[in-house]
């Protein structure tokens, strides 16, 4: 396994004069570990985090193992480092995937038992994902298609690795990334049993012969007594659509599964019920042109041909049952992420109390495990009792120190035809001498909105350097129920648009602590794109800040690698509806500089529209200005260039935001 040390991880110490405020938070904010999950491991818990080193360009994946006491103290029993992915077996057993012995990016399976680590499994091409049940690890994993053995396999993945060819030959649209086939491989899924303490796990390719057009996600679910698997599966259509579905089979014989598939619904990420009776799966509404997406929560039975779905506004995700009826998820909702009760009989229960926004949680006995957070609270772990006695929440790792200083604000506009938006104003603690200048920020997603603490759009270094953040949730947002998706659906500039100039005026009008004449927009992806519309809809907007945005619709749906995302949305490349999603440069006045960044290994955007748009805009007059990351893909994740890219808005910012003289 690679060693990664937790050394060096406090706050940085910097002096005053060495970087401005908002610098001294974010670097500060970037040093902190990123808690995503938690498990309950006995008297264990079992923390999966980010922690920054300083000599790694990114947060490196951990798992933390701390011992509790009974006064409820934490230690460090053990840490795993370039690991994650979980998996509790008993209270003194768990698996995770990691790193190879050889220190390789291969990823492996790893067990830890009574304190001991032994390797599971470990294959030539590496392991993308698992899940266990009782004795037996089911894992999907990159194969060769025709390979009988996973001995065989690793030969051949060794010969082709002397051999130095990288050429790829896909049949029909590629999954999911071109570099990840480069070998000829494929997703396949193998079982590994652990029935023997003492021998070495048994591991062997699954024979499971699926149609041409369909091939494994890389999604598997495993029942608690370890009989059955369901595997996600996805099917190309010809015309570049894809439709997401399951392979539920019997571990034993995997030959003898059934593909279940539910008109117009998608199915992702399987999850296990207590009893093995069901998998609770997140369900999408296949959208078209004409027709929004929305998301519920299907149950497929392991054993039958029966489907149950149960329905809510609330765009549901699975996460863990609680016994074998009652699965928990989360759903957006108004500014927040809630953890709600979802039943087999279709009825969804009123939230959980917990505080702030739910982004996961785990189960063990009645007893949930969940990581809450907030605009202005880092994420934590709490343990939520799920019994029928008093609700008494209790918190087992407290947030970073309290370094942040300023007011989080609900904003609520009322549009002209009566409809109602949200988001959230960040302010400086104190009431400021004058009106402050307003970064707006526009989020990507597409349906998703501002619940939660960022680790990369976090508004309080701007804070600190004394700007107002406005963060707002305009048309096709999550957690303003389905006819809010549906009102932005295909209708970007009509709708998502037009509504967030009215929103960002309208907040701006109500408040005299915000300067509507100083005025920046910002934002990555769908966000980017957005920003770059504002700018052509309010001459207000003194600076544009897009990352990883674009102008031209049609021209990112015909060569980015989710084609079949648009289809959905748009149809083919052709159609006039692009016309809807195109936000024509000559509305940006001369007045106004455009910052363009983008990563080059971005797949979702291709780099080279910002590189089209910079030309554009220079050629017509505007100070527009290039930052390209060659290292980084969709968004930007490398410590370094995060702070790079902080500098240098905040110099735009600071040249183009100031007060008048």
């Amino acid at each position: 396994m690679k060693e990664a040390t937790l050394e060096g991880t406090r706050l940085p110490e910097v002096s005053p004069g060495e970087a401005t405020p908002g610098e001294q938070v974010l670097e500060s904010i970037l040093a902190q570990r990123r808690v995503r999950a938690a498990h309950r491991c006995g008297r264990h818990i079992l923390v999966e985090a980010e922690v920054p080193r300083p000599d790694r360009p990114v947060p490196v994946p951990f798992v933390l193992n701390y011992s509790i006491d009974t006064d409820g103290r934490w230690e460090l029993a053990r840490a795993d480092g370039y690991a994650g992915a979980v998996c509790v077996r008993d209270d003194e057993t768990y698996l995770y995937l990691g790193t190879a012995p050889d220190a390789t990016d291969r990823q492996v399976i790893w067990q830890v038992r009574d304190g001991v680590s032994s390797l599971v499994l470990e294959t030539g091409r590496g392991v993308v994902s698992f899940a266990a049940g009782e004795n037996v690890v089911v894992a999907a994993l990159w194969a060769g298609p025709g390979a009988r053995s996973l001995a065989a396999d690793d030969e051949e993945a060794r010969r082709w690795r002397t051999t130095g060819e990288s050429a790829a030959f896909p049949a029909g649209d590629v999954w999911p990334l071109l570099g990840h086939r480069v070998d000829g491989s494929v997703l396949r899924l193998a079982r590994v049993r652990l029935d023997d303490h003492d021998a070495a796990p048994e591991a062997c390719l699954l024979d499971i012969s699926l149609p041409g057009d369909t091939g494994f996600t890389g999604q598997v679910a495993v029942t608690p007594d370890g009989r059955r698997c369901a595997a996600g599966v996805v099917r190309f259509i010809p015309d570049g659509h894809r439709r997401f579905g399951l392979y539920v089979f019997p571990v034993a014989e995997p030959g003898a599964g059934r593909h279940v598939w539910v008109d117009d619904i998608d199915l992702r990420a399987a999850v296990a019920s207590p009893d093995g009776a069901w998998f609770a799966c997140t369900g999408e509404r296949v959208a078209t042109p004409r027709q929004a997406p929305h998301q519920c929560v299907v149950f497929v039975a392991g054993d039958e041909q029966r489907v149950r779905t149960a329905d809510h506004d609330d765009w549901l995700v699975p996460h863990a049952w609680h016994g074998d009826r009652t699965v928990l998820c989360l759903g957006e909702h108004d500014g927040r992420r809630l953890l709600r009760r979802v039943h087999l009989d279709g009825r969804v229960s009123a939230p959980l109390e917990v505080t702030g926004s739910v982004s996961a949680v785990t189960v063990a006995g009645d007893e949930a495990l969940v990581v809450t957070s907030a605009i202005s609270r880092p994420p934590e772990v709490v343990a939520l009792p799920l019994g029928d006695g008093p609700v008494s929440v209790t918190g087992y790792a407290p947030a970073m120190q309290d370094f942040l200083e300023g007011r989080l604000v609900r904003r609520a506009f009322t549009a002209p035809d009566g409809s109602s938006w949200s988001g959230w104003l960040c302010l400086p603690p104190d009431e400021p001498v004058s009106p402050l200048p307003v970064l707006v920020w526009c989020h990507g997603g597409p349906v998703v909105s501002w619940t939660d603490w960022s680790w990369r759009w976090n508004p309080w270094p701007w804070v600190a350097e004394g700007y107002a953040v406005l963060m707002i949730d305009p048309p096709m947002s999550a957690g303003y129920g389905r006819d809010a998706v549906s009102r932005g659906w295909g209708q970007w500039l009509t709708e998502i648009a037009r509504v967030a100039v009215q929103q960002v005026r309208g907040v701006i009008a109500a408040d005299p602590v915000l300067d509507g004449t100083r005025v920046a927009v910002m934002g990555a992806s769908l966000g980017g794109w957005l920003s770059i519309a504002l700018a052509t809809m309010m001459p207000e907007v003194r600076l544009v800040a897009s990352h990883a945005g674009w102008v031209d619709s049609a021209a990112v749906a015909r060569t980015c690698d989710l084609h079949w995302h648009w289809l959905r949305e748009y149809g083919p490349p052709g159609d006039p509806a692009y016309a809807r999603a195109t936000a024509g440069l000559s509305g940006v006045g001369r007045s106004t500089r455009v910052l363009l960044s983008h990563g080059v290994r971005d797949g979702h955007v291709p780099v080279y529209e910002a590189l089209g748009i910079h030309r554009e805009l220079t050629a017509g007059g505007v100070d527009a200005r290039l930052m390209i990351m060659p290292d980084e893909g969709h968004s930007i994740r490398r410590t370094g260039n995060v702070l790079a890219w902080f500098r240098w808005v905040r110099n735009a910012c600071a040249e183009t935001l100031k007060e008048p003289q």
